[in-house]
């Protein structure tokens, strides 16, 4: 499926679906500035490399229990209240971060409402756009959700040079950065009035809560949930040693600024947007668990591999090869969980995976920044390529026979 084909296959989605896939390439937007920029930004204000891995800390751990809470509310009384919670908190954060400097504040404000963190998606939003399309077009629509929200990154991260630009012109280096945060607040406004306009799905009154243990697929849920929850946390795990410490790496490692990692950034978010062609085509031939394994083994080799490497220019030419495999699970985890579950327990489900993978990886960034800071800046990426290959083994034996609706 090419370019055309993907953007043709959109205007093919029914209205809602296409909100929650345009809102979603909006927060990808403003979310990617962040990436680049968070970390640089706290550590200028006097935040330590160990302060820095207790705030990711901090904000895995509480937003793993907000989205647990969302998905259960969400499956009893309506995913729309969620929807429109989720963005009132980005107005919020980004609103906080544009008007102060306090180091305090903001290192709250990150835990509680989640700035700085992984891009603002609830469960209430895949149980939703699952309900808005057929189960064969199911991956479909995760995999264009994934390939517009990456685009739309790749123009995030190339705009994170937006402070250095401003310093050019003679705007104070620490002011320099509030508008990245203006921005963010001010795409959680407009996603807040385009999710006004979509339809719940929740029968007036809510669904009446129950487990369901076999779902017609011969397969008992929550042994199916514990099991995926287990092997998707060890993956967050590895994915937590590094998160927005990648960034801070690349400054601390080859000096380089902001603009130029925006720009690094926003190259790898390139390639990986067309990685979802790939990864869809992979999934159609050999089904979504081995497209799934087939896409991490790159991304384990390259973290294994990247401190060893020489130089700026060849680190950030491999680890933008290995964006064209990074990304591609994405969207096929969301579509296989939203597949093999019941329809009343989808925002709940992923509730559950939410919380389990996040709590399990909450220490991770604290173990980062106490590495960065007193150990190795080097040693984050081998014990994340560890438990990536752990949870792509496991992956692979655990669930290879068990297929989802539609494939």
């Amino acid at each position: 499926m090419g370019v055309l084909d993907r953007l043709s296959a959109f205007g093919g989605l029914n209205r809602d679906a296409r909100i929650l896939v345009s809102t979603r390439a909006l927060r990808s937007f403003s979310a990617a500035i962040l990436t680049v920029s968070f970390s640089i930004y706290l550590s200028k204000l006097g935040a330590s490399a160990v302060t820095l891995g207790l705030v990711f800390t901090g904000i895995s751990l509480f937003s793993a229990v907000r989205s647990f809470i969302e998905g259960v509310i969400a499956d009893r009384y309506g995913r729309k209240p969620i929807l429109l919670y989720s963005a009132g908190l980005m107005i919020v954060g980004g609103a906080v971060y544009s008007i102060t400097q306090d180091l305090a504040i903001l290192l709250v404000t990150a835990v509680l409402v989640g700035v700085g963190g992984r891009l603002p998606y609830t469960p209430a939003e895949q149980a939703i756009l699952t309900e808005k399309v057929s189960s064969e077009d199911r991956t479909r629509a995760f995999s264009i959700n994934s390939f517009l929200g990456t685009l739309a990154g790749v123009f995030g991260s190339f705009a994170a040079g937006l402070p250095e630009f401003l310093q050019s012109w003679g705007v104070p280096e620490l002011l320099s950065y509030r508008p990245v945060f203006a921005i963010f607040a001010v795409a959680g406004a407009v996603t807040f009035a385009f999710f006004t306009l979509i339809e719940e799905t929740v029968p007036r009154g809510g669904y009446r809560y129950e487990v369901e243990v076999d779902d017609g697929m011969g397969v008992d849920e929550r042994r199916l949930l514990l099991k995926w929850s287990a092997v998707i946390a060890l993956d967050m795990i590895g994915g937590s040693f590094l998160g927005n410490f990648v960034s801070y790496w690349f400054y601390l490692k080859f000096g380089v600024g902001p603009g130029t990692i925006g720009t690094f950034f926003g190259a790898s978010r390139f390639l990986s947007a067309f990685s979802y062609f790939l990864g869809l085509r992979i999934a159609e031939r050999v089904g979504t668990i081995r497209a799934i394994v087939i896409s991490r083994i790159p991304v384990v080799f390259v973290n294994s591999l990247t401190p060893l490497l020489p130089g700026y220019t060849v680190t950030a030419l491999v680890r933008g090869l290995m964006s064209l495999f990074s990304m591609i699970d994405v969207p096929l985890r969301q579509s296989y969980l939203m597949g093999v579950v019941g329809s009343r327990r989808r925002a709940s489900a992923a509730g559950v995976v939410t919380v389990v993978s996040r709590f399990t990886a909450a220490g991770a960034p604290l173990l980062t920044g106490y590495s960065f800071q007193y150990v190795s800046i080097s040693l984050p990426f081998f014990v994340a390529a560890f438990f990536q290959f752990l949870s792509l083994s496991l992956m692979y034996l655990l669930f290879k026979d068990i297929r989802p609706p539609g494939e």
